[in-house]
């Protein structure tokens, strides 16, 4: 019975003495003493005694967090004023000891039961010490190895993307873990470090283990089964059991996807095919992965993520700034919620500028983009029906049906897409766009089918002119590299006249198409 009370019998020789002689009477029978034993541990934020009631279990958490709000927000400095004065040693180190974080245990009992555990693990953020990392049923929690102390956690549900990059600049191979709760981090300082509003969770661990490397499997409920492996043991199995257990999709830059032109400093799990490339985003070092869903800025603190949607557009999405030196800059441009409700006023995006990249990387970089960039600024699921859209923008050709002229011939090139974009004026229609006497007697004797049909042909040639499209840079032949103008409508009826004339024999046409080059 000593131990199922050892809360209350911990405390009873630090209370006043009539209150501690009065709570000894009250403790003459084991159900009194059980039930003040579960008060002192409801009060301090303990869980309760195993003992307890089941219908405690149900309730226990949820009143006790309701409790200590309400004792928080009690007056507890009424008779501050009579404390003032007097500061001995112990006062001093008491007011050192309340500047420390305290880590209450209430939220460790309401993690759940644990599920699975990395131990001694070297932790960058949210602390930056080594501790077990055990994922429960509702949160992350971080154990100090030596003294079990809770370190804090994160709540489980709040993660939403996890990262496994290799570690640059290590003497060895390393892996490096990142769990995002947001794809952009707190702005500034956070009132309360030890709570952020944007938690990250990043922490890394040798490729290979120098020491035996140990991970704790829990199955039914909170009973443990340790897994030592042995010095020189591979991690990457038990980093993969991790996500598996965390149930969250894992992005994994691969060099499928981009590979760096630079091998950098120090050794890689990836041999020097690394999907990545150095940079700085102010004065802090770091590295941008590129992988298929987006770019993260990684291993430093805080990490960021740009999902291939939420950058601007394709121009200006990913920009590249210099490069004709040894090193240009890296502009990535997210799109603000304003620019994402499709309102009148434009959306300039926020950037974000990462300089001292490698001038090599500068082709890799454009080819990802490239590759990616009909991605940029859209939501899931909305990159299919666009490229559907684009296909069904393009102009169609006139298929021909039956015997055709060489005028009909002429107008269906008019009609190809490289010359969808080409205005011509009244005046060259009207001077080079008239057959000449012979052309028309001969097909004046042709029949009349075929006089219909073209007709029809030049009826849709001409509602086909008066349709001008925008200027694409993806379907303007002008805007690729290397393009070159055509010839216009007039000069290319000037030829096809010429060949008619050869080809029917015809004396007078020579004379029309020379006056038309006179003119």
């Amino acid at each position: 019975m000593a131990s199922e009370t050892e809360y209350l019998r911990a405390i009873l020789p630090s209370l006043p003495t009539g209150i501690a002689a009065k709570l000894r009477s009250l403790c003459a029978t084991p159900a009194t003493e059980s039930a003040l034993e579960n008060l002192v541990r409801f009060i301090c934020g303990a869980q309760h005694s195993p003992e307890a009631p089941k219908e405690f279990h149900g309730e226990w958490f949820e009143k006790q967090l309701t409790t200590r709000n309400l004792l928080k927000g009690m007056n507890w400095g009424s008779n501050s004023s009579e404390n003032k004065r007097p500061r001995d040693d112990g006062a001093e180190n008491q007011s050192e000891s309340s500047k420390k974080p305290r880590i209450s245990p209430a939220p460790v009992a309401t993690d759940g039961n644990p599920i699975y555990t990395l131990h001694s693990i070297s932790t960058t953020s949210p602390i930056r010490k080594k501790v077990d990392i055990t994922i429960c049923e509702n949160s992350i929690t971080f154990t100090n190895p030596s003294t079990r102390a809770s370190e804090g956690s994160v709540p489980r549900a709040s993660i939403r993307r996890a990262f496994l990059v290799p570690t640059r600049g290590k003497s060895k191979p390393h892996w490096t873990v990142i769990l995002l709760s947001s794809d952009t981090p707190d702005r500034g300082k956070p009132a309360n470090p030890a709570t952020p509003e944007n938690p990250q969770i990043i922490f890394g661990l040798d490729a290979t283990s120098t020491p035996p490397f140990t991970v704790t499997t829990y199955k039914s409920g909170s009973e443990p089964t340790p897994e030592v492996s042995p010095k020189g043991s591979t991690t990457l199995p038990f980093i993969h059991a991790f996500f598996t257990h965390l149930g969250i999709a894992l992005f994994e830059p691969t060099v499928d996807v981009f590979k760096s032109a630079c091998v950098g400093i120090g050794n890689n799990v990836m041999a020097g095919n690394i999907p990545g490339v150095e940079a700085y985003r102010a004065a802090k070092s770091g590295s941008l992965w590129f992988t298929k869903e987006g770019i993260l800025w990684g291993e430093s603190k805080p990490c960021e993520f740009w999902p291939v949607g939420s950058l601007i557009s394709k121009s200006e999405g990913v920009r590249i700034i210099g490069g004709s030196g040894r090193t240009c800059s890296v502009v990535l441009t997210r799109k603000t919620e304003s620019g994402s409700t499709g309102g009148d006023d434009e959306d300039m995006g926020e950037e974000t500028e990462f300089g001292m990249v490698d001038a090599r990387e500068q082709e890799g970089i454009d080819r990802w983009v490239k590759k990616y960039r009909h991605l940029f600024g859209k939501t899931e699921g909305q990159s299919t029906d666009e490229a559907v859209d684009v296909e069904s923008k393009q102009p169609k050709k006139v298929q021909q049906f039956g015997p055709v002229t060489i005028n009909q011939l002429a107008a269906a090139d008019d009609d190809d897409d490289d010359d969808d974009d080409f205005a011509v004026d009244s005046d060259s229609e009207s001077d080079g766009g008239s057959a000449s006497p012979s052309s028309e007697d001969d097909e004046a004797g042709g029949s009349d089918g075929s006089d219909e049909e073209e007709g029809c042909e030049d009826g849709e040639g001409s509602d086909e002119e008066g349709e001008e499209e925008e200027l694409k840079p993806e379907h303007h032949p002008l805007l690729r590299p290397g393009a070159m103008p055509k010839m216009s409508r007039a000069a290319m009826d000037m030829v096809v006249g010429m060949v008619e004339d050869d080809m029917m024999g015809g004396g007078s046409g020579e004379e029309d198409e020379e006056d038309e080059l006179d003119d």
